[in-house]
């Protein structure tokens, strides 16, 4: 059981260094406002989720999702109040990357592997997306009207958002089809 738990946390620790290189140190498409087109930074961290389960993929999310906002306190200042402040803590950073351990939501109730993991991430990458639109639509209602806000953050966040829904899942079917996550599991 202890060896169990050692490996979790030291495959984890892995998987959140690898994704902080992937996100923050690999060229990407940056979006003005926050958001960015990545390379495959998000799979790391949804297998955690379907290698470990739900609720180990949440915790180690939650923790990746507090080292990308050290990364991304310069967001903060889009908040025009501390309500926005906190929404855009929560639903940007430690919310929105903590629901990519739903990855592995579906493990038990698909039985073709491929599709469970494809299925799983794709539902894991749109609630991220769900949570930055919330967080678009707090911080830009501040701004402007409520239509103009909702048409603004399905529009600004879908514009990073709909590639990495295309991105992360082929990046994870790959290294499921090279059995590199039998490797990692066992």
């Amino acid at each position: 059981m202890q060896n169990k738990t050692i490996k979790k946390i030291t495959v984890s620790a892995l998987f959140i260094a690898l994704s902080v290189v992937l996100s923050e140190l690999i060229p990407s498409i940056e979006f003005p406002f926050g958001g960015s087109v990545t390379v495959f930074s998000m799979v790391p961290m949804c297998l955690l989720g379907i290698m470990f389960g739900t609720k180990w993929g949440v915790f180690a999310n939650l923790v990746y999702g507090a080292v990308q906002m050290l990364f991304g306190l310069k967001n903060l200042s889009y908040a025009t109040s501390f309500i926005a402040a906190v929404v855009i803590i929560l639903f940007d950073y430690l919310v929105a990357y903590g629901v990519l351990g739903f990855s592995g939501i579906f493990s038990k109730k698909i039985n073709n592997k491929l599709v469970n993991i494809v299925v799983g991430v794709l539902f894991a990458v749109f609630l991220r997306y769900v949570c930055h639109f919330l967080t678009g639509v707090t911080v830009w209602r501040e701004i402007a009207e409520l239509p103009a806000a909702i048409w603004f953050s399905v529009t600004y966040n879908g514009g990073y958002m709909l590639p990495e829904m295309i991105i992360t899942p082929i990046g994870a079917a790959i290294l499921y089809k090279t059995n590199v996550l039998k490797r990692i599991s066992n």
